[in-house]
């Protein structure tokens, strides 16, 4: 465990270029980088858990994300949105070898400022592209590069509210979650339409979504909602069936009630981790293997939450983030309150955990 109390407050990590990196920000939204905020990031050394290369500059910046290329959102005040008030509008920006050293392209895509939450774009990188997913005005997916922010192709796919996003090698995979319906589809880098491959029985809807080689892991929720859901491995192209088990109380109440739609992580060849509540101050972390569905408690943690009567919603650990890298799960927890702040804001996460499966 790394005590992360005195540093630069980290609030997300991911596994970019085969690199652990940590990061943070002095603006509003870290996941939707603005052109006015600053970022932060650190690279993990995965033995140790030393941080090393810490860079700090415009949230704009991909180097500052360890990227080429990366959204940029900024609000245009001269641009008024569909419904009143202005439009945030996205731009791609890419490295550059001026002093900058970064440039911003072209509006890609715009959005209603004033109802960011339920309006916002989603994005996901792989298979070297970049896809940007807007869902409410017109439902639009771009495909841009990776390495150059090209936009190589823009596809008008069907409209869904609330998206899970997955890339793996037979393309960018679009499950419904939450209050949206429909069913999964699959669009294959250079094709033209998406393609329905999955169908939720009842109308129900997928609670995660997690994608690698030619195999597809989600949470399938019936509707009405219940305690009892269904992990499925689907494979190829048509996301022909492997195996399903039922997901079982502990783990659904926790997916359901505490993370979220980013409760599990991993891939094939690293496991699928999510982390359990097992009381006010105690956490399991589950693997589930990606060839069987076999549940594993691999540790029980002794998290210090903020106390409820300080900071109701973040008292428990529904805003763990993680990411799984060589076979172990690199772990943010446990949230801490952002001061003079609402009651569910972060100010960051106070440990890095490292979680080695055992024999």
């Amino acid at each position: 465990m790394l005590d992360l109390s005195k540093s630069d407050r980290y609030r997300r990590i991911a596994v970019v270029g085969g690199r652990i990196m940590l990061f943070s920000s002095a603006g509003p939204s870290l996941e939707y980088p603005s052109t006015s905020s600053t970022c932060s990031s650190a690279v993990v050394n995965p033995a140790t858990l030393v941080l090393s290369d810490v860079r700090r500059g415009s949230c704009a910046n991909p180097r500052v994300f360890g990227r080429s290329v990366i959204p940029a959102i900024s609000i245009d005040r001269s641009l008024p949105a569909r419904g009143g008030g202005p439009s945030a509008v996205v731009r791609i920006a890419h490295v550059t070898s001026g002093a900058r050293g970064f440039a911003l392209g072209p509006i890609v895509m715009t959005f209603p400022a004033l109802a960011y939450g339920p309006t916002q774009p989603s994005w996901v990188y792989g298979g070297g592209d970049l896809w940007l997913y807007d869902s409410v005005d017109h439902p639009d997916l771009l495909r841009i590069s990776a390495r150059t922010g090209a936009v190589l192709q823009r596809i008008e796919v069907p409209k869904i509210g609330t998206p899970l996003l997955a890339v793996n090698d037979d393309g960018l995979w679009i499950a419904p979650y939450g209050e949206s319906s429909g069913p999964m589809y699959r669009i294959g880098t250079g094709a033209t339409n998406a393609v329905a491959v999955f169908r939720f029985k009842g109308g129900g809807f997928a609670k995660w979504l997690v994608a690698s080689g030619n195999s597809l892991w989600l949470d399938v929720q019936p509707r009405p909602v219940s305690e009892s859901s269904t992990v499925w491995e689907l494979r190829g192209r048509d996301a022909e069936p492997v195996w399903h088990k039922t997901a079982g109380k502990p783990i659904a109440a926790a997916l359901e009630e505490e993370t979220g739609p980013t409760g599990m992580v991993g891939d094939g060849a690293n496991g699928l981790w999510t982390a359990v509540a097992t009381g006010p101050t105690r956490q399991e972390v589950i693997r589930i293997s990606p060839e069987s569905g076999k549940l594993a408690v691999e540790t029980t943690l002794a998290t210090g939450y903020a106390p409820a009567a300080e900071s109701p919603r973040l008292a428990g650990p529904q805003s763990w983030t993680a990411a799984a890298v060589g076979g172990s799960l690199f772990l943010l927890d446990p949230p801490v309150p952002a001061s003079g702040g609402r009651d569910d804001e972060l100010a960051g996460f106070s440990a890095l955990y490292r979680i080695t499966p055992g024999p």
